[in-house]
C-alpha cells in the first residue's frame, strides 16, 4: 500500500513538473551553457554564459533594448489651400527619424570611443560601454583605459578567466552584439 501511495505522489510530481508557467518558460538563468561569453536572448532578456562555482551557467540576464523597425510611410497628397505657399511641393526626408537615431555597432564605431569620457570595448564579439566602470574597476582605471576603443577579449580572458563575477559585472554595460543597430 505504501508503494502505491508513493508512486501516485511521484507520478503527480512528474506530471506537474511538466507544466510551466509562462513567466518561467522564458527564463534560462541558472541553466547549463557551453562557452563563457556567449549570449542568448530569451523572454526579452539578454543572458551571458558565465562560470559560477566551477559550472558554466546562464546569468540572470539584462533587458534587451528594442531596435525600432523603420516604418513605411504613405505619401500624403496635400490639399489645395487658398493661401499660396512658397513651396507647393512637399519635401521628403532622407530617412525616417527612428532610423537616424540608431547606431550600428562596428569596429569603426568602437574605435571612436577610446577615451575616459567615452569608452567602448569589444569582448567576445559583444560591445560594452565601460565609461562608468573605469573609475570603479577594482584593478585600477588604467586596466579599462587600455581596452577602450578596441577588442578587449584577450585582456579580459587573461585577467578574469573562469571568473563568473567579472562576466556578470560586465553584462551590466552591454550595448549589443557587434553588427547590431541600437538606440543609445
Amino acid at each position: 500500500m505504501r508503494f502505491k501511495a508513493y508512486s501516485s505522489v511521484l507520478l503527480a510530481a512528474v506530471f506537474l513538473s511538466g507544466i510551466a508557467l509562462p513567466s518561467q518558460a522564458a527564463s534560462i538563468a541558472g541553466t547549463k551553457c557551453s562557452k563563457v561569453g556567449t549570449t542568448k536572448t530569451s523572454g526579452g532578456l539578454k543572458h551571458f554564459c558565465v562560470k559560477k562555482s566551477g559550472k558554466l551557467v546562464w546569468n540572470k540576464g539584462s533587458v534587451v533594448k528594442a531596435t525600432p523597425k523603420p516604418k513605411k510611410s504613405s505619401s500624403v497628397t496635400p490639399s489645395k489651400s487658398p493661401i499660396a505657399s512658397p513651396s507647393p511641393t512637399p519635401t521628403k526626408s532622407a530617412s525616417p527619424t527612428a532610423v537616424s537615431a540608431l547606431t550600428k555597432l562596428t569596429l569603426e564605431e568602437v574605435k571612436k570611443r577610446d577615451s575616459a569620457t567615452s569608452c567602448w570595448s569589444i569582448i567576445y564579439d559583444n560591445v560594452f560601454d565601460l565609461t562608468k566602470w573605469i573609475s570603479r574597476h577594482p584593478g585600477g582605471a588604467e586596466k579599462i583605459r587600455a581596452i577602450c576603443g578596441k577588442d578587449g577579449t584577450t585582456s579580459f580572458e587573461r585577467q578574469h578567466v573562469g571568473d563568473g563575477g567579472a562576466a556578470n559585472q560586465l553584462s551590466a554595460f552591454f550595448l549589443g552584439k557587434l553588427g547590431d543597430s541600437v538606440k543609445l
